[in-house]
């Protein structure tokens, strides 16, 4: 099994201290109230904003009648795994993307990961000189953040692992769009960067657990003509699966139930867009073959 990760702990934790206050019939000010804190504490516990500790989540449990051994116990492990320091957590990239690194926490724990990515290569596919290429396109926009190319790349590659694991690889579907393969990057030496890039997506699509498909310029207008974006699907059934949006700097994250299945709804419509195995690989070593040799 992956690490627990404690982004998808801290969410539920807080999902279950919500259910638990309203299953004693309590409001955020009665509860605040007994236990002298101010409301935006017992709120702010709820929606994950900060973390709680073994003693507030203690009283917590006294004043939610939580008596029984068992539950107080798995209660208080899963506050303890929700305060952990997750790897990600200490790669100190400085890039100002907004819930990123949430997405990273729910990312690391996910049995399935659907992405769609029109304008670039998706990140847990990059190769190094790919990824540092994408990085410095956005060095000048960024510049003010003083941004670590190195500790990004780390991250970034990292991350990756969670495709090559040896237990229990994620199941990965992804979908490219042509536009991705045919804009160069690496500057000098895209073509080299490109061919490179371009073996990898080779090389993982013969693995079982990815599944890489292109969306061929040909096939015209489809579901997704909106933009980017990624369904992460967790294991847990008591964790709510999300889904990702990224503009520039600007992350979010939506885990409500009609938010998923609208996005697993386009993505399938994406999917049916693109082409097959054989015809995707076919369509991936031209592209390969048009940044020479």
């Amino acid at each position: 099994m992956p690490r627990p990760s404690p982004t998808v702990r801290r969410r539920r934790l807080g999902q279950e201290l919500r259910s638990l206050r309203e299953g004693a019939g309590l409001t955020v000010e009665a509860v605040a109230k007994e236990l002298d804190w101010s409301p935006s504490k017992v709120s702010r516990i709820e929606t994950t904003a900060i973390k709680v500790g073994t003693v507030d989540l203690r009283a917590l449990l006294d004043v939610y009648g939580v008596t029984d051994p068992d539950r107080r116990g798995g209660m208080l492990e899963l506050g303890r795994e929700s305060r952990e320091t997750a790897w990600w957590m200490r790669v100190n990239d400085r890039t100002p993307i907004r819930s990123f690194r949430d997405f990273v926490g729910f990312e690391a724990e996910a049995r399935r990961i659907r992405t769609y990515e029109p304008t670039i290569v998706p990140g847990l596919l990059q190769t190094e000189d790919y990824a540092r290429a994408i990085l410095k396109a956005f060095e000048r926009v960024f510049q003010s953040t003083d941004v670590d190319l190195d500790e990004a790349l780390k991250l970034r590659q990292t991350r990756q692992e969670i495709l090559t694991r040896a237990e229990e690889p994620v199941e990965y579907v992804a979908i490219v769009d042509e536009a991705a393969l045919r804009r160069p990057a690496g500057g000098k030496k895209r073509a080299e960067v490109m061919r490179g890039q371009i073996d990898r997506l080779l090389e993982l699509n013969n693995r079982t657990n990815i599944t890489i498909r292109v969306l061929p310029f040909e096939h015209g207008l489809h579901p997704g003509m909106n933009g980017a974006f990624t369904v992460v699907d967790l294991p847990h059934k008591d964790d709510p699966n999300v889904v990702y949006l990224e503009v520039v700097n600007e992350g979010v994250l939506l885990n409500d139930a009609e938010s998923v299945r609208f996005y697993g709804r386009v993505f399938d419509g994406v999917q049916q867009e693109a082409l097959g195995r054989d015809f995707s690989e076919r369509l991936l070593l031209d592209v390969r073959d048009s940044y020479g040799s």
